[in-house]
């Protein structure tokens, strides 16, 4: 039989295989974080008819004679670039905007560690709370981040004239670390803290505001007339950003509110009006995120390939920021896709004009007898 018929077959397999990831790519073209793919072909083996000689004194070198047998699959990457963003408006939606992956799990390790194929990755930043506050994605896997540890409390005070404004930072057992009035100046020296209550004094004696605490931890205070001024209370934190270590994200039942910095912050207002952390969005760092596998449902797994480098903090180490109340869309372009659709579909025409050819001339060898 013919060589050619059998090349024809070899490229009608792979421009099928290539429409294949064509048509998912446009059946993906709407998906929350999608990657498109790409396939690549290759030769496959030749068959050699005379090898190559080289020159001699008498004539020059020939080249080798070889037939090549058709072709075959050389790749089907995954092409990780920045898909477009689309504008939602609700907090919970979270577009990565660089590179890195959110990291999803059902359950956590020992000691808080990730790993086992409890875990995965994912560019989908469609989130929700589920009825414990946990931050979870359509699949009810826990997004990860890094612990928060509350140190203290900053303090902001100030009138509606901005006539009084105040910093001061506590640590846990409200011990003043630092204190500041509104240019600046050291106040450390004029405040007094007594039953819950801190004093502060003007350098003349007079009492300028009054900060109460109660046993819940709300703050309220009032100036020297006893009129009520505003007063912010913040929590300052540390975190655990070992690359190893993660903790799910909650936001208690209780908060007024919750948002999401573009660091990865998770902060709410409690039920007294302090701004707490629930934690920080940690980011899955990968050298060659094309060596993802994919899980579906949005999810990607580990693989030897990848080059996985373990949990980072959003914006260091050359990751993404968070872009909450957006959505990172497909990054497949369908003008493309439809050039590579015609692309495959005259191959594979063309393939099989070969095999039709092919098998005009071997009925013309049958007919020779006649």
């Amino acid at each position: 039989m013919l060589r050619s018929m059998y090349a024809g077959i070899s490229g009608m397999k792979g421009f099928q295989t290539k429409l294949d990831v064509i048509g998912n790519n446009i059946a993906n073209v709407n998906t929350v974080g999608f990657k498109k793919g790409r396939v690549t072909f290759q030769d496959m083996m030749s068959q050699m008819t005379r090898g190559a000689q080289g020159a001699t004194a008498s004539r020059g070198g020939v080249n080798p004679m070889q037939v090549g047998l058709g072709s075959q699959l050389g790749s089907i990457d995954n092409i990780h670039t920045q898909g477009f963003r689309q504008t939602t408006n609700n907090p919970l939606d979270f577009a990565l905007e660089g590179d890195g992956m959110f990291v999803v799990a059902s359950e956590l390790g020992p000691g808080n560690t990730l790993g086992g194929a409890n875990v995965a990755y994912t560019r989908a930043g469609n989130f929700y709370l589920d009825e414990a506050g946990n931050i979870v994605n359509p699949q009810g896997l826990y997004l990860m981040g890094f612990p928060a540890f509350e140190t203290g409390q900053n303090i902001v005070v100030t009138d509606d004239e901005n006539d009084v404004k105040i910093n001061i930072t506590l640590d846990n057992n409200n011990n003043i670390l630092a204190a500041t009035d509104k240019d600046g100046a050291d106040i450390s020296d004029n405040i007094a803290y007594n039953g819950g209550i801190f004093t502060i004094e003007d350098d003349s004696g007079n009492i300028i505001a009054e900060i109460t605490q109660d046993t819940n931890g709300k703050m309220t205070a009032v100036n020297g007339s006893n009129e009520p001024i505003e007063l912010i209370s913040e929590a300052t934190v540390d975190y655990n950003t070992n690359p190893n270590i993660a903790s799910t994200l909650t936001i208690p039942e209780s908060a007024q509110s919750f948002s999401i910095q573009a660091n990865g912050i998770v902060n709410y207002i409690d039920e007294f009006g302090t701004v707490r952390v629930a934690g920080k969005i940690a980011i899955a760092n990968f050298s060659n995120p094309a060596g993802l596998q994919k899980a579906g449902s949005n999810l990607y797994l580990n693989s030897e390939n990848a080059g996985y480098t373990g949990l980072v903090e959003p914006e260091t180490d050359g990751t993404a920021s968070i872009v909450s109340g957006a959505l990172e869309m497909s990054n497949v372009d369908l003008a493309e896709e439809f050039t590579e659709m015609i692309t495959a579909q005259r191959g594979f025409q063309a393939n099989t004009r070969i095999i039709t050819t092919s098998d005009e001339i071997l009925q013309e060898l049958v007919n020779l007898k006649r």
